[in-house]
């Protein structure tokens, strides 16, 4: 990082790579959990990936993006029953989430690796891919601390979260895909901007810890938050409600 470049020998960084593409494919599995989200989340990525190629001069790529993104909206409205309704709705399923994850890190992968393609800084991808990775590596960790398997179902994602929140399932698709546009932004901005990638490195490190801290306590901050906000507040904190129960019906959970 900063002035230096971190090179691997080819074992370790055939490794690194291996964890890499694992890690993001399972973060854009364990993301789908409400309609719309994993194409939503997905459609930030590559659009966003689209504007830093296209930057860079790569327009073959950026138009890969572009239409891997033109492709996602009609099955994004499908996948939210517009406009043939609930009975007509489609589904990606795991593999589908599988190829988006692989897409992704395909091309994130290129974008960073490849020489005669490098259009960003490795670090910028983190930005880019920053809400499916936090929330993956945060339920993780936290499955683990309880003495579970990693990869145990439960109700602690973020669009669990925010419905438990009292958010509608389209409310919480549209605040997470925001997250992840802020993100993504803040990412291309300091790239375009030659933003020193140690600095980079550091306020995503802090974002995570931050992320990490308020998820770990998110029964407190759910209190907090509706006592200020003057919401109603349950006997419970950790009480699933009726939007959540409806919400997560028609998903396995990951």
């Amino acid at each position: 990082m900063g002035s230096e470049t971190i090179s691997l020998s080819v074992v370790s960084g055939a490794i690194v790579t291996i964890l890499a593409v694992i890690g993001a494919i399972n973060a854009f599995n364990m993301v789908d959990g409400i309609d719309g989200l994993l194409g939503g989340l997905s459609s930030v990525t590559f659009g966003s990936l689209g504007i830093v190629f296209y930057a860079s001069g790569n327009f073959y790529l950026a138009h890969i993006c572009l239409l891997i993104v033109a492709a996602t909206i009609p099955y994004i409205m499908l996948n939210l029953g517009c406009p043939l309704g609930k009975r007509f709705k489609v589904f990606m399923g795991d593999a589908g989430s599988m190829f988006i994850g692989f897409s992704v890190v395909w091309m994130l992968v290129r974008g960073t690796q490849d020489p005669a393609v490098i259009s960003f800084k490795p670090v910028t991808a983190l930005w880019l891919i920053a809400i499916p990775l936090m929330d993956m590596a945060t339920i993780m960790i936290r499955r683990v601390r309880k003495g579970h398997s990693p990869f145990r179902p439960d109700r602690e994602h973020l669009h669990h979260i925010c419905q438990r929140f009292g958010m509608s399932p389209h409310i919480s698709l549209l605040f997470i895909c925001s997250l992840a546009t802020i993100c993504a932004a803040i990412g291309i901005l300091s790239d375009l901007g030659n933003v020193p990638e140690s600095v980079m490195f550091i306020s995503f490190v802090a974002m995570f810890i931050c992320y990490f801290l308020i998820m770990n306590n998110i029964s407190k901050v759910i209190l907090l938050l509706k006592r200020l906000l003057g919401y109603p507040v349950a006997t419970d904190a950790n009480t699933v409600t009726s939007a959540e129960v409806k919400a997560t019906n028609n998903h396995i959970s990951h």
